[in-house]
């Protein structure tokens, strides 16, 4: 068996033409007028910058098989359009062809139209950079700089957007003067760094000493170059945020602050204004303002009762003096009676885990304190101090309050 084939290619024929806005490509193809009006907007999408991946090819061979020859054709047109823009408003005319021809597509694009939402968009975030970079301007003039710096923040997002469209505009559009876009924002930005860098921050309020997680009320004056600072943002913090205010217009805002650090400190309440971090960076502004102030725990001495092996019973005293109570041998003073228990939980090795419970009541205070905690030792001496050191007792200590607070 003899059996060869020879392959000889030749390229389809296809005429683009562009003039002006106007964007046309014609194409023909042997196969059918399908091909020929996809080849045709494959032509124009190349055009606008699109990803193309195209592949049309017409194959001639020649087949001998036992000495005799075979002519023949075949056709393979692959049109892959991969195009970051959607090609709306194309428009492909067939052209007649002599019968036996092929077949002919001529596809148009008006880029006016094609572009139009795109451009209307770019008008429209234009036009509101301009509007919020006036207001912002405004809003610093008035010396309300919360909203010319909400503005300006705005204004540069729309910036970012504006130049994220302007892009995909220019791979399919000419892109001429009339798209630059001029704005003043680094100036507003640079005014507003030198006018806030020099903010003072005063208070009254000194000396403050809180016997419980709350403080009296104090106020905060906030004061530029001009006088004091209307409709100012401020935050207090610890680790935490306590309070956000508004300064009136006299510049004063007023805090009254609960759950401070009590317990633990820093006993110190951080003031700065609430602006967006690098912008209080930039006008060193970050933790503006510091207030301190006193812890006062009252002392409360309770008669305790406890009838455990002393190490247990030195191990709670020593736990509730950490919260200002203390035993005494006062009769006087109100009794506290404490019960501990212990069961084991687990056992590894030659060290055990127990659930220890410890109860302290006594009427006369108000009291009724009750926790379970797990602790680990080498017998259940160890494992009840170790679950002595876990408990918190802090809510023994206010149950303490009515009676220590007289």
């Amino acid at each position: 068996m003899n059996f060869k084939s020879i392959f000889l290619c030749a390229c389809l024929a296809a005429i683009p033409a562009m003039a002006g806005k106007i964007v046309t490509y014609t194409a023909t193809s042997k196969i059918s007028q399908e091909e020929a009006n996809n080849s045709a907007i494959a032509g124009v999408a190349k055009q606008v910058k699109s990803k193309i991946s195209a592949t049309q090819k017409q194959t001639k061979f020649e087949d001998i098989y036992n000495g005799e020859s075979t002519l023949g054709e075949t056709y393979r047109a692959n049109n892959t359009v991969k195009s970051n823009v959607v090609l709306k408003g194309v428009k492909v005319v067939p052209v007649k062809m002599e019968k036996g021809k092929g077949f002919k597509a001529t596809a148009t694009l008006d880029m006016d139209e094609f572009t139009a939402d795109l451009r209307f968009r770019l008008n429209s975030i234009k036009q509101d950079i301009a509007n919020l970079e006036k207001s912002s301007r405004q809003a610093f003039n008035d010396r309300i700089y919360i909203n010319a710096v909400n503005d300006h923040a705005e204004a540069l997002e729309k910036v970012n957007e504006y130049n994220f469209y302007l892009a995909q505009l220019a791979d399919v559009y000419p892109i001429d003067d009339s798209y630059r876009l001029q704005h003043s924002l680094p100036e507003i930005e640079k005014a507003l760094v030198e006018r806030l860098s020099r903010l003072t921050f005063e208070t009254t309020a000194s000396n403050i000493e809180i016997g419980k997680p709350e403080m009296p009320s104090w106020d905060i004056l906030v004061k530029d170059s001009i006088g004091p600072v209307p409709s100012f943002p401020l935050v207090a913090r610890q680790s935490r945020t306590l309070a956000e205010r508004r300064t009136q217009d006299d510049g004063v805002a007023t805090f009254n602050l609960r759950n401070v650090n009590f317990e633990k400190g820093p006993y110190v309440i951080i003031v700065e204004p609430n602006l967006p971090y690098e912008l209080l960076r930039k006008t060193g502004m970050v933790n503006a303002f510091e207030l301190p102030y006193k812890v006062l725990r009252s002392r409360c001495e309770v008669n305790l009762q406890c009838s455990m092996p002393s190490n247990i019973c030195m191990a709670i005293e020593n736990a509730l003096s950490k919260k200002s109570i203390f035993a005494t041998d006062d009769t006087s003073n109100p009794q506290l009676k404490v019960d501990v228990s212990a069961s084991v939980r687990n056992k590894l090795g030659k060290l055990a885990s127990y659930d220890v419970s410890i109860s302290i009541k006594g009427a006369a205070a108000g009291a009724d304190f009750f926790s379970m905690s797990k602790g680990a030792g080498k017998n259940e001496v160890d494992a009840t101090l170790s679950a002595i050191k876990k408990t918190d007792f802090s809510p023994l200590q206010k149950q303490l309050e009515p009676y220590c607070g007289k």
